[in-house]
């Protein structure tokens, strides 16, 4: 399977009847860095896609898909100092397994991951204490 990126390109290139040596030629690269990119090995610079842009004239939706495409295909993350220790656990666990998971579990965790957006949109309901009056304190 290929990075977002790479389908996002190759359809791109498909949609515009042209190979990738016509693609490479016209945009001013190399054929085997156009097929590198659609492969997934190398993600694609700025400057590719300001010349997608500028030479196939891409509509808005496409350059939003486009970026779109290219921002969901980073291979590299950092964590941000400040979490938690169990986010480091659940990312070296996840990374172990990374290339032996099943689309199911791929859709799963996925879901997973969006209940914090579903959460926020449902009303909140709290606890309410009981406040009970202070018996006073037996007369001596």
């Amino acid at each position: 399977m290929s990075s977002p990126f790479a389908v996002f390109l190759k359809n791109l290139r498909l949609r515009s009847s042209q190979r990738q040596h016509e693609l490479a030629k016209l945009l001013g690269y190399e054929q085997a860095y156009i097929s590198s990119i659609e492969l997934g090995l190398k993600k694609p610079s700025q400057e590719l896609l300001t010349k997608l842009t500028s030479t196939l004239m891409l509509s808005e939706q496409d350059q939003v898909a486009m970026q779109d495409a290219a921002s969901q295909s980073k291979r590299r993350f950092i964590l941000p100092v400040e979490v938690p220790t169990e986010t480091y656990h659940l990312c070296n666990e996840l990374w172990a397994k990374i290339d032996q998971l099943y689309p199911a579990q791929i859709r799963a965790i996925r879901e997973l991951i969006k209940i914090d957006d579903q959460i926020a949109d449902m009303p909140r309901y709290s606890t309410r204490r009981i406040h009970r009056k202070d018996k006073e304190e037996p007369k001596m």
